[in-house]
């Protein structure tokens, strides 16, 4: 029992380090020589000396205390570049050389999945050029077929919105390149109906590359450099993998969270993720989109991006939680318009946030993973700049009784639509990835430390920052969840919330059992030495059945050894290369498919068993084998476990 519970501590704890989204503990990075400084005192305003004032004293404490190598930032605002700020190492030295310090203007860093913007954008202009549309099925522009479960047509504006209703991968990225391959040979199944459950995903919007790529005629990463990036005043950043000669010595590595280089890693799906910028380049793109360019769009169509891509026709009052435009998250501060995104990568974070009517924008990127205390420094470098700039009343929760009662009725646990539903992960996420919301007894609500207030019947918004829950409700019970723009929370069923137990219980039993049948052979063996009666030899029936006992234990160790090599080992993933996972993962899947064929010899020895009156052990045993072997069974169909879908 020892062991078993110290095995299944192992893959819980595992499994929770994996879903902070690739940052844990440690790094041995130096933050900006610069001192702090105090900011000017009174109101705000947002001039360069006040926004460096503020940054100067909020930032290289704020990489030191998150062990975050180095970050640069930049503030724009009327067309102008208010400040570009550098702290910290854009190069530890930890692999043996001379550490590097982040140089503002010319450091380079990979803003992952913040690339799926000049995507967008440049799919719009396509859009404009009557090339697309983005209500039409997307097979009018592919060579190849997409897997359909729904009849309803998937078209580019289910893509930008992140609704096409798309399973989750393992596979980060590959150490290829190829657009064309990955989308052809990586597409995850669609688990949703188009345009009704928002999920993010990063395969929808390689395949807007590609359908760029396409239509334009020219490899993607040469047209979006020609027709946005170059456009925008984006000279030194590209999608091109790896670097161009002229650029590869200014991006240094991105570290771990234990300090240690993350590799260079290339995805077939770079379209949404594989762009490399200078914060200069960035603050341009930032101006670029918020003058509305006519080099790139045009402003009804800029507009166009930053509205609504679905609507309330489609999400209903999920919708006031905030919603995708074309490309971009939509959200609100203080009451104020804001497009955004942001971008993560193993070893490099990123964010921009856009206000249109005001005409400013804020960019960071860092380059490490970071310790606990990292994981909301983009959310609170973003939340306290628009509390210093565009401040507004604090939320405040209307504590009525209807209120409370509602609270009451959403709460409880919810599984993301950004999780695995098709392949063998799906038995072990809905338990480790689940969201619990809390009621706090007077219609507030509470997520992740985040305390959220109803400001409208079934609408909640976090108190001090973006946050928002949006309910829809269907004969009185919550049916589906929106928490901001992109991400659906479903409420877990009873059938999800027995997998992880089941597969508990079932290890238990098969290690009793298991260690049960040497101890019965070797107290029969002590018996015949000193003359004692026994019963006689395990028949060759019940040998068989707990030999296929053994397999189905066997496939269990297995699958916790996969996912023990899964979390641990998130990078080498990241990257393809951890290629033993594979074979691992298909032993497994054989070993518990002999485990469910084992239930035919395992029933019939418990039949023979009670017809020749066995012993109570052995009736005992038989028993206990056979319902461990039928709950898991059912696990194993209930969780996808023999799926032949891997999305590694």
């Amino acid at each position: 029992m020892n062991v078993t519970r110290r095995a299944m501590a192992l893959v819980v704890v595992a499994l929770l380090a994996s879903l902070s989204l690739l940052t844990a503990c440690g790094s041995t990075s130096s933050s900006s020589s610069l001192p702090p400084r105090e900011p000017p005192s009174g109101e705000h305003q947002l001039t360069a000396e006040d926004v460096n004032a503020w940054l100067d004293g909020k930032l290289p404490d704020a990489l030191k205390n998150g062990d975050i190598p180095g970050a640069v930032v930049s503030v724009v605002k009327d067309g102008q570049v208010v400040t570009t700020r550098g702290y910290g190492w854009a190069d530890t030295g930890a692999s043996g050389g001379n550490p590097v310090a982040v140089d503002p203007q010319t450091s380079l860093f990979r803003v992952a999945s913040v690339s799926k913007i000049p995507t967008s954008i440049a799919v719009m202009q396509l859009v404009e050029q009557g090339k697309v549309d983005l209500d039409a099925d997307i097979s009018a522009y592919l060579d190849f077929e997409i897997e359909r479960r729904f009849d309803e047509p998937l078209t580019l504006r289910h893509l930008l919105t992140h609704s096409a209703g798309f399973d989750e991968s393992l596979r980060l990225a590959q150490n290829e390149t190829d657009l064309e391959d990955y989308v052809k040979n990586q597409a995850p199944a669609q688990v949703f109906a188009p345009g009704t459950t928002p999920g993010y995903s990063n395969y929808g919007m390689a395949l807007v590359g590609y359908i760029v790529q396409r239509i334009s005629g020219q490899p993607f990463e040469t047209y979006v450099r020609e027709h946005v990036l170059e456009p925008a005043g984006m000279t030194s950043s590209t999608y091109e993998q790896p670097l161009p000669e002229g650029m590869a010595g200014l991006l240094g590595p991105g570290y771990t969270s234990t300090g240690e280089e993350v590799l260079f890693l290339r995805m077939g799906a770079f379209p949404a993720g594989s762009l490399t910028v200078s914060a200069p380049d960035f603050a341009a793109f930032m101006n670029a989109q918020l003058s509305r360019s006519p080099g790139l769009l045009r402003e009804e169509t800029w507009e166009r991006a930053w509205s609504p891509g679905l609507g309330k026709a489609k999400l209903g009052n999920r919708a006031k939680a905030g919603e995708m435009g074309l490309g971009y998250f939509e959200l609100s501060r203080h009451g104020r318009r804001i497009v955004e995104h942001s971008g993560d990568l193993p070893g490099w974070h990123s964010k921009f946030e856009l206000y249109p009517e005001e005409k400013t924008g804020i960019f960071i990127s860092y380059n490490g993973d970071g310790n606990e205390a990292s994981h909301s420094l983009r959310e609170d470098l973003a939340q306290g700049f628009a509390d210093r700039y565009f401040p507004g009343e604090t939320l405040k929760a209307s504590g009525s009784k209807d209120s409370a009662e509602r609270a009451r009725q959403v709460a409880g646990s919810y599984v993301p639509s950004r999780t695995f539903w098709t392949t063998f992960m799906s038995a072990w996420m809905p338990a480790f990835s689940s969201v619990s919301i809390e009621h706090m007894g007077d219609g507030r609500l509470k997520v992740d430390d985040a305390q959220l207030v109803e400001v409208e019947p079934w609408v909640w918004r976090q108190v001090n920052g973006r946050g928002a829950i949006a309910a829809q409700v269907k004969d009185g019970k919550v049916v589906k969840l929106s928490r901001g723009a992109a991400t659906t929370l479903l409420p877990m069923t009873p059938l999800q919330r027995a997998l992880a137990p089941v597969f508990g219980a079932c290890l238990v039993l098969l290690l009793v059992v298991t260690v049960a049948w040497p101890i019965g052979a070797l107290r029969r063996r002590r018996a015949l030495k000193r003359g004692q009666e026994t019963g006689p030899p395990v028949p060759w029936l019940t040998r068989v059945a707990r030999g296929g006992g053994v397999l189905a234990l066997a496939a269990q160790l297995t699958w916790i050894l996969l996912l023990v090599g899964y979390v641990t080992n998130m990078f080498a993933i990241a990257d393809g290369s951890f290629t033993w996972l594979i074979p691992v993962a298909r032993c497994a899947q054989v070993l518990q498919a002999l485990g469910v064929v084992a239930i035919i010899p395992v029933m019939a020895d418990f039949v023979m068993s009670l017809r020749r009156r066995a012993g109570w052990r052995r009736l005992t045993m038989s028993a206990v084998l056979l319902a461990a072997l039928v709950a898991l069974a059912w696990w194993a169909w209930a969780g996808n476990a023999l799926a032949p879908r891997l999305g590694l």
